[in-house]
């Protein structure tokens, strides 16, 4: 009997380490993620440093801009994209899954990210010099987040990610055609 116990116990084990690991070497889902996907997980551990950018330099065009209408914009991206890493961080956070640092994954620079010379670039900028470099850049910045969006609607599992993901594709695209306009 004793010698049956270790040997169940390391039975036991190889099984467990076994479903630890997936045929593409890919991490799985944490355990305890009700309909989270992996794609789930890794967008909302994109988005978040994504969207901390977008209100870094969202508060640089209240501080630095001369336009009501750069200012209002900003100012929408701010409150919207606030609530939405909140929402993001606490489905990591119950995921079990960490988030990312703003400068990407193991240090590098992730996709759609603004660099930090565009960013030091407009903190030396103020009035309508400042507009015109932010207008862009932002737009840019929106168009791939719209991206990462797109892509876990067709990929992700989540139901509330996919119906952020939704309401995410539907503000910014808005908000691209906004500035987009005044760029013209």
């Amino acid at each position: 009997m004793r010698r049956r116990l270790p040997m169940a116990l390391l039975g036991l084990l190889v099984w467990v380490l076994a479903g630890c690991s997936t045929a593409t070497g890919a991490a799985p889902a944490p355990q305890g993620t009700p309909g989270a996907s992996q794609a789930d997980i890794t967008f909302s551990q994109q988005m978040v440093p994504h969207h901390q950018q977008s209100i870094q330099v969202a508060n640089l065009a209240s501080e630095r801009s001369a336009s009501e209408f750069v200012k209002a914009i900003a100012a929408k991206i701010i409150k919207a994209e606030s609530a939405e890493v909140q929402t993001m961080t606490g489905w990591l956070q119950s995921w079990n899954a960490a988030a990312l640092p703003a400068a990407g994954h193991a240090g590098h620079s992730m996709p759609g990210m603004i660099t930090s010379g565009q960013v030091a670039g407009l903190e030396n900028l103020t009035g309508a010099e400042f507009d015109r470099a932010w207008l862009p850049l932002m737009a840019e910045h929106l168009r791939n987040g719209v991206t990462m969006a797109k892509t876990v609607l067709s990929s992700g599992e989540h139901a509330e990610t996919k119906a952020l993901a939704q309401e995410i594709v539907e503000n910014q695209t808005a908000a691209i055609d906004e500035i987009t306009a005044r760029i013209s």
